[in-house]
């Protein structure tokens, strides 16, 4: 008789069917670790897209924040101007006065720089520099709140918290968008285009009118 015994035929079955999975398995898990290791685009893009939108969104909101953070030290200032003028009206004692008239020229300072007249913005670059640094800026703001403070009024206590306000919001500005000071030059020179545009039509309506009025005479 040819048939084999049982065991050999059993172990022979078990050989085959182990020889035809093996390589299976091996492609099977290599591409399993490819698929693994390999980074997926998909993911990657989107992470890259939504930093460049947040630098974009950062730098179209910073004239918003530039001219909220203007009107903000404008208000702070002539609070600090008026507040000071009744001080002296008042007749304090000469350390008082001279406070007054120290916290009046300080606010003056604040507004000759908040409206962005070209040969203001010139000087006051070059010998107040410290105004477009974050740290002096925080510590002038928070100078002239304590001089309000000691008017021991409540406007002056009103004053003294919005130039605190003022001054972490103005030091927030200033930290938050490293390009301040070349957005506000900026939105500075396209003022004063407007400004001297508009001047110039102003002196050529001006210069019509008279020329009209000089024919019809």
């Amino acid at each position: 008789m040819t048939d084999t015994p049982s065991w050999l035929s059993t172990d022979e079955a078990v050989q085959d069917v182990t020889m035809n999975d093996a390589p299976t398995t091996g492609i099977v898990g290599t591409q399993s670790a490819t698929a693994a290791a390999a980074p997926s685009p998909s993911r990657s893009a989107p992470m890259e897209v939504t930093g460049a939108e947040t630098i974009e969104a950062a730098d179209a909101e910073l004239p918003r924040m530039i001219l909220f953070m203007r009107l903000a030290n404008l208000c702070a200032a002539g609070g600090m101007i008026a507040c000071s003028i009744l001080m002296m009206i008042g007749l304090p004692a000469v350390s008082g006065f001279v406070l007054a008239i120290y916290a009046t020229c300080g606010a003056l300072l604040i507004c000759c720089l908040e409206t962005q007249l070209k040969f203001l913005r010139v000087m006051i670059a070059v010998n107040f520099g410290f105004l477009f640094h974050s740290v002096w800026r925080f510590l002038f703001y928070l100078l002239l709140g304590s001089v309000a403070w000691s008017y021991d009024t409540l406007f002056g206590k009103i004053v003294a918290g919005c130039f605190i306000g003022c001054a972490c919001f103005n030091t927030f500005i200033l930290c938050r968008y490293p390009g301040y000071r070349k957005i506000r030059e900026k939105i500075a020179e396209e003022e004063d285009k407007r400004i001297e545009a508009r001047i110039s039509k102003e002196v050529r309506r001006q210069a019509t009118k008279s020329f009209m009025g000089g024919n019809s005479t």
